[in-house]
């Protein structure tokens, strides 16, 4: 029977393809932003760090088909051989989260339809089933909740991020809200050049009319306002200011009281809704990014970064198989071109040859000349 360190080694064997030292953990709830830091990590770092995605233990034993390992069993064990560790989390305002969440799983999850047809819903009809699930959708922090670290430092509103280091391992948070400065915040914690590559939007899917007619129509009830006010994670992540802020903006967009599925309600849709779920919740090829480390992955990747420091921000993804299908077309291309440009030199060399030896061919006597 194998022991807890073979688990764990068997576990790191299958996740990470690259051996370096240095790992990185996006170790995140879903929908907070972690896909574009993974894809401009990835993109930023190549092959200098082994980075993975992750949110929960379900999704280890997907990615490893392992169970009896924790993805803190994989941290600690790495950082107590002296590996250079970080994990990253991102906060992300609950309502925004809520919604986000929501619509990742509307077409497979809720509404067991697809995107296409779903944007037709009305949205009433849609805002109810929101509003009736919204209790149940997860409102969980890693930073707090899954990290094991007993006492969390403040955030820090002036740099935008923390960064607390426990048994040589560095956890960093960052905020959504903060993401067009996670270049210089990662940069400056990573001492490398970090761009910024967005990822994975929601207004970038099938789904995005419904999804942008929801936010403008949605209106918060007044209940779950009142437990949004008291809202740990908000009062620790955002400063007095921004917090009164946010809650200004919510307090103005606001309906009458909700009376939402109960408990027993609850247990019951989840459990039809598993039932008639078609689409696994783990998606391998949703990165622009997948980290592949082979020769023409790392020069395609290469070529986003410089491109991505330039402005441009529309990529095609790196998948292994496309990227290695293209080369071989280009090859091919390649060697067309230099059998066509053979060919040609050739054609004018004959010509040339046809023509000088007509030129040589000449002679005055071939000529009379008559009076």
């Amino acid at each position: 029977m194998e022991n807890k360190e073979d688990i764990i080694n068997k576990s790191i064997n299958i996740l990470f393809n690259n051996n370096v030292n240095n790992y990185i953990f996006i170790y995140t709830p879903p929908k907070v932003g972690s896909t574009t830091l993974v894809t401009s990590l990835r993109v930023s770092l190549g092959k200098s760090y082994n980075i993975i995605h992750i949110h929960d233990e379900i999704m280890l034993k997907v990615l490893t088909n392992i169970t009896d390992v924790t993805i803190n069993d994989i941290i600690n064990y790495l950082a107590k051989n002296n590996k250079n560790i970080y994990v990253i989390d991102i906060y992300r305002t609950v309502i925004e989260k809520k919604i986000s969440e929501f619509f990742e799983k509307i077409s497979c999850y809720h509404f067991n339809n697809s995107e296409n047809n779903i944007n037709n819903y009305n949205i009433s009809k849609v805002i109810t089933r929101f509003n009736n699930v919204y209790p149940y959708i997860q409102n969980e922090d890693h930073y707090f909740d899954k990290y094991n670290i007993s006492t969390p430092i403040d955030f820090d509103f002036e740099k935008k991020y923390t960064i607390q280091t426990i048994n040589n391992i560095k956890y960093i948070k960052l905020r959504l809200c903060d993401s067009n400065s996670w270049n210089n915040i990662l940069s400056n914690i990573l001492e490398t050049d970090i761009v910024i590559i967005n990822d994975y939007e929601t207004n970038n899917k099938p789904i995005k009319d419904l999804y942008n007619l929801f936010k403008q129509e949605y209106k918060l009830p007044i209940n779950y306002y009142e437990d949004l006010k008291n809202n740990k994670y908000l009062k620790f992540y955002y400063s007095e200011k921004e917090r009164t802020d946010y809650l200004n903006n919510w307090n103005a967009k606001l309906s009458g009281i909700f009376i939402p599925y109960t408990q027993l309600e609850y247990d019951f849709y989840l459990k039809l809704c598993l039932e008639n779920q078609y689409i696994n919740d783990v998606l391998f090829d949703h990165y622009i990014d997948n980290g592949c480390f082979c020769k023409y992955c790392s020069i395609k990747r290469r070529d986003i970064f410089f491109k991505a420091k330039k402005g441009e921000n529309n990529f095609p993804k790196i998948i292994h198989n496309e990227v290695i299908s293209q080369v071989i077309t280009n090859s091919n291309q390649t060697k067309l071109n230099i059998l066509k440009e053979l060919v040609t030199k050739i054609k004018n060399k004959q010509i040339k040859n046809t023509t000088t030896n007509k030129t040589n061919n000449f002679s005055p006597r071939s000529f009379s000349i008559t009076k």
